[in-house]
């Protein structure tokens, strides 16, 4: 579910330097790869106590799909963890695109990455595609790069998403997505919160809403490198987002549906009785699911499926000949090798034959004995 909504940005509050480190050598564990610190001013992370699952994942080795947006690369809050495909097009809002991608997964910059933004999952990676008339080809593309989530921007709805959203959910993959206008079953609808929880201005009706998500005054990566703060129920998708792509990496077996359920399931009661995404609560929603899970990552078990995998059964009976073949070839080749195998038995047939061939040689020629009985008469 899609609709417009008009971004409030400001420019980012400060925080005395002092208070900020002395916060940040707090929670900053000395380890070779340290859990990133909560900046003061994101109040958006505290409240979904994200650093709780920091300390076992930071979304590495999850890619998180932006079909529509334009995201500014060398911003230094994302540089490195985005990568732009422009076969579809290559204009569009960077400002917001910029905001949302570092909402997702920004780093920080500066030493010891202690200035910036960080997003809800630092060290996850952006595939951006770019496009204003091809958003559901953005999104197939997107799919066919095997993103495990999927964050739609806001659109006018005339693009029918329908079929895209559904093929992405049948690779495996989860699409979030601002709340209002049309409505898609495969997209998390997110709406934005404030500080206070309550709804950002212009957010739809509750029915309208899957999922809450802090969307107001959010500190994120702006223009000319700097930073802004930002408010919307865009941004506030970009944050459930972070929060998917860390079940995500946390637990490779869950599907689509589980991730959503668990984000949805496992989060605290919002205003108006919605849903309100905690991470906290959401792990442990995943982790009950992942234990009657079996290990398999849903795309490659959907692909398996399609290119009719060979029985188990089959591969047994093949490896069983294989082995039987093996056995009977070494055996046959000790019994050949072990059989007289300095030629004693040989030469002794050979001596035997010889001896043989000289006594038929000196030996006297038979004679015939003349006569024979004599008859009576």
């Amino acid at each position: 579910m899609l609709w417009g909504n008009s971004h409030n940005r400001k420019p980012a509050r400060t925080v005395a330097t002092g208070v900020a480190a002395v916060l940040f050598l707090a929670a900053a564990p000395a380890a070779a790869d340290p859990v990133p610190d909560f900046r003061p001013e994101q109040w958006g992370l505290q409240s979904i106590d994200t650093q709780q699952l920091w300390e076992e994942t930071q979304g590495q080795g999850v890619t998180v799909g932006m079909p529509g947006f334009a995201v500014d690369e060398e911003h230094p809050d994302v540089d490195g963890n985005v990568t732009v495909d422009t076969e579809f097009g290559s204009d569009g809002d960077t400002e917001t695109g910029t905001a949302a991608a570092s909402l997702v997964a920004g780093h920080g910059h500066g030493f010891d990455a202690d200035a910036g933004v960080l997003g809800v999952a630092p060290r996850a990676e952006l595939l951006v595609l770019p496009t204003d008339k091809s958003l559901p080809s953005a999104i197939r593309r997107a799919i066919d790069s095997d993103v495990q989530v999927i964050l739609l921007p806001e659109t006018d709805g005339s693009v029918n998403l329908t079929n895209a959203t559904r093929d992405a959910a049948d690779a495996g993959i989860l699409v979030v997505g601002p709340a209002g206008g049309e409505e898609y079953p495969d997209v998390l609808a997110v709406g934005g919160v404030d500080e206070n929880g309550e709804l950002v201005d212009g957010s739809p009706d509750a029915e309208e809403i899957d999922l809450l998500a802090p969307g107001a005054d959010l500190v994120a990566a702006g223009p000319d490198l700097g930073q802004e703060e930002v408010t919307g129920a865009e941004y506030a998708a970009a944050m459930a987002a972070g929060a998917a792509a860390l079940l995500r990496a946390a637990y490779p077996q869950l599907f689509p549906d589980q991730i959503r359920s668990a984000l949805v399931d496992g989060a605290q009661q919002g205003t108006d009785g919605l849903p309100s995404l905690h991470l906290p609560t959401a792990q442990a929603q995943a982790e009950g699911a992942a234990q009657n899970t079996q290990l398999v990552d849903g795309i490659l078990e959907n692909r398996e499926e399609q290119d009719a995998p060979v029985p188990v059964w089959v591969w047994l009976l093949v490896i069983g000949a294989v082995l039987v073949l093996g056995i009977a070839m070494v055996v046959l080749w000790v019994r050949r090798s072990t059989k007289d195998p300095y030629g004693v038995q040989a030469e002794r047939e050979l001596e035997e034959a010889e001896i043989a061939r000289e006594r038929a040689a000196t030996a006297p020629p038979a004679t015939r004995r003349k006569g024979g009985r004599r008859r009576k008469r």
